[in-house]
């Protein structure tokens, strides 16, 4: 398959525009054209509706776009693995974390020590959310996930409990009621919850989601978004509140109060997952290294 002809058409699905996405994969317009009608004959489907005017993804086109996405990131590992074992490398470890783990002291000191430690491994990290690393992981296509918990019950997935945090709860720093340095559950009740698209009772989401059944709580609405950094940037917008891990304060926008829940204490766990029967030793080594910087034997 030609990644190229593939490119053309990401791009030109994410800008809708034949100059633009012809620039972005630098090449000529007239060979975007050719790939995009190219790749329709291949497979039969018309991808874009287009005139002189707008262009569109068809429904089609739209049903692809992940597909493709996920077959070019592929593609890209494969190239990647291929040049690292032609320059002599042995193996290749695939991680997948969270977005909010790579701030988590534990995880940065395990992933500097193995590179360090295994420079014949080429180590590939790449953000995932919960439900792509679940995915990923049963498909053999990662080797080990960081996840925030709760977890499911998967037969087919090991996982390890590494860290527990303290949760903090942010609002917008002008919020009228919820004032520092720390505030009650009770008072969260007629607010609007945003909170991370994870799977239903998983991640992150699903640990504040137990935080508000536990105090019998329901929120005025709930609002799902891809990842902690949104629902952040929607606090600070004064449109509801949301929950962090406490390694997040360091990297925090300044236009929202960070608080503490005094009744409650919260707390989030980061789990390292992986595929059972996974009995790569490179996976073995990543686990022992995480297990030392935990104090775990």
């Amino acid at each position: 398959m030609d990644k190229r002809k593939l490119d053309s058409f990401l791009a030109l699905g994410r800008t809708l525009h034949f100059g633009k996405a012809a620039a972005e994969v630098c090449i000529t317009q007239p060979a975007l054209t050719q790939h995009i009608q190219s790749l329709e004959q291949s497979w039969g489907i018309r991808l874009f509706e287009r005139n002189k005017r707008h262009v569109s993804l068809t429904p089609a086109g739209m049903m692809l776009m992940p597909e493709v996405t996920r077959t070019v990131h592929q593609l890209e590992r494969l190239s990647t693995t291929v040049k690292h074992i032609a320059a002599g490398g042995a193996t290749v470890l695939r991680l997948g974390y969270v977005g909010t783990s790579v701030l988590e002291t534990l995880v940065v000191s395990a992933i500097r020590e193995f590179r360090s430690s295994s420079p014949d491994v080429r180590l590939e990290a790449r953000e995932y959310s919960v439900s792509e690393q679940f995915s990923l992981l049963h498909n053999g296509e990662l080797d080990v996930g960081v996840i925030r918990g709760p977890m499911p019950a998967d037969r087919f997935i090991t996982h390890r409990l590494i860290q527990r945090s303290p949760l903090m709860l942010v609002v917008a720093d002008n919020h009228a009621q919820l004032r520092g340095p720390s505030v009650n559950m009770a008072l969260l009740a007629g607010e609007t919850l945003i909170i991370q698209d994870d799977p239903e009772g998983v991640g992150l989401a699903g640990t504040v989601l137990n935080l508000y059944g536990d105090y019998e709580l329901i929120p005025a609405q709930v609002v799902r978004v891809r990842d902690v950094n949104t629902a952040v940037d929607l606090a600070a917008l004064g449109m509801g509140v949301t929950f962090i891990p406490a390694s997040q304060l360091s990297v925090i926008r300044r236009d929202v109060a960070v608080l503490d829940i005094f009744d409650a204490k919260p707390e989030t766990s980061l789990f390292l997952c992986w595929k059972k029967g996974n009995d790569s030793k490179d996976l073995w080594h990543f686990n022992k290294l995480v297990q030392s910087k935990n104090g775990q034997s």
